[in-house]
């Protein structure tokens, strides 16, 4: 009986070591892991967030140059909005223009002819389309109106603030 008392002692011990650390050591190595994607995710939101105040920045500052005579929208294409990676940040650019007191950049043309989920798409689009000049006149104000026909998208019931669109474009 006491050689099996120091044989299973020993033995049973060293495996309950080797159960302990099978089942514990997984977690630190998590944690660690964890640890760094969550620094990864805090430095891209970052990132981000520095781009859409940039970008803001930038709009304000076109808008504040140029004064009556340039459209939110243009100056929201001039400050490269289509860099941007996401409509949200799009969006919070746009929020951030109205904030400041100038005309939301697509006033007149959202929801009816480009709807918010379409926003970084559309600056793309006009953006690059070879027949578009976004920084100018009232070419962008066409390419939404094409932009609807394009998608599908029904003509809206209520198109008063696309013609005072049109209208203030026509008069700058």
């Amino acid at each position: 009986m006491n050689a099996f008392i120091l044989v299973m002692v020993p033995l049973l011990a060293g495996a309950s070591v080797f159960l302990v650390r099978w089942f514990v050591s997984p977690y630190p190595i998590y944690m660690q892991i964890r640890r760094e994607l969550d620094t990864l995710t805090d430095t891209k939101k970052e990132e981000r967030a520095k781009a859409v105040q940039g970008c803001f920045e930038r709009s304000a500052a076109i808008l504040k140059q140029h004064g009556s005579v340039l459209l939110s929208f243009h100056a929201l294409s001039r400050a490269e909005g289509h860099s941007l990676e996401s409509n949200e940040e799009v969006a919070e650019v746009c929020q951030l223009i109205d904030a400041a007191g100038y005309d939301h950049p697509f006033e007149g043309i959202s929801p009816g002819y480009v709807p918010e989920k379409d926003w970084l798409s559309f600056l793309k689009y006009v953006r690059h389309a070879p027949n578009v000049d976004p920084e100018q006149g009232k070419d962008y104000v066409d390419a939404a109106d094409r932009w609807r026909q394009d998608h599908g998208y029904p003509l809206p019931s209520d198109d008063a603030g696309y013609v005072s669109l049109v209208e203030r474009t026509l008069l700058r």
